[in-house]
């Protein structure tokens, strides 16, 4: 379980979020929603362990393991992914070389590797040539977002976050990731939380619990059927 208990964040002299306390079990699809500026990228920096994310009070725990002061890498060691909302390029870097210094050959050789990446783009339905061209330079936005999600399938993490997947991202890659997704995901004892504004990758990738913030806190939780409000009906009880 990803635990976060009564978490306030401040970003030099200001708070932005503000006694947060979820519990994200295993096994099950978060989807936290929110307008801009409702501190829902700020909540998944804070987990991965962004130093600009200072922890005012709370705790966060990994297995019932309190991580507050881990870096950003050991926090990874862990088995939390976080995906950003906007994956820079990495000039000079394929991806299987990201991923070749990311996991030791005592975990994986290099043909087994290989192999598992291009098996993975196949089912992403990544063209192969980018698989040997500069991570993410020059790739459509739909692009970027499959690249990151094939970077989680071959890491194998236990907490995958994935901050809009779905934004620059067209409807035929959307089903393409969300499928993947829940394939991938089934019966793993894995948890994924998507950040999202909308509701329409929930209509591919059916979620156990809907989590809206405003205003670096919690305002409301509840079954997919909340997504579904909010697209009809907006951020209502918000001002």
């Amino acid at each position: 379980m990803l635990s976060i208990k009564n978490l306030s964040v401040h970003v030099e002299e200001k708070e932005i979020l503000h006694d947060i306390s979820i519990d994200f079990d295993v096994n099950k699809v978060y989807a936290i929603m929110g307008v801009n500026g409702s501190g829902k990228s700020s909540l998944t920096k804070t987990i991965m362990g962004d130093p600009a994310m200072l922890i005012s009070d709370g705790n966060i725990f990994v297995d019932q393991k309190e991580i507050n002061t881990l870096p950003a890498h050991k926090r990874a060691t862990e088995g939390i992914f976080l995906s950003p909302q906007s994956p820079l390029a990495i000039p000079g870097v394929t991806v299987g070389q990201l991923l070749r210094s990311a996991l030791s050959r005592d975990e994986v050789d290099s043909k087994t590797l290989s192999q598992k990446i291009k098996s993975t783009a196949k089912e992403l339905q990544i063209p192969s040539e980018l698989l040997t061209r500069s991570l993410n330079e020059n790739f459509s936005g739909g692009e970027r977002k499959k690249m990151e999600v094939l970077q989680a399938a071959i890491l194998d993490p236990k907490y995958i976050i994935l901050d809009e997947v779905d934004t620059g991202v067209d409807v035929d890659a959307l089903k393409i990731i969300a499928h993947f997704l829940q394939k991938f995901i089934k019966d793993s004892n894995k948890t994924l939380i998507l950040i999202t504004h909308y509701n329409r990758i929930l209509s591919y990738l059916p979620v156990d619990e809907v989590i809206v913030m405003h205003d670096g806190t919690i305002s409301e939780r509840g079954d997919a059927t909340l997504a579904e409000k909010i697209e009809k009906e907006g951020y209502t009880n918000e001002s």
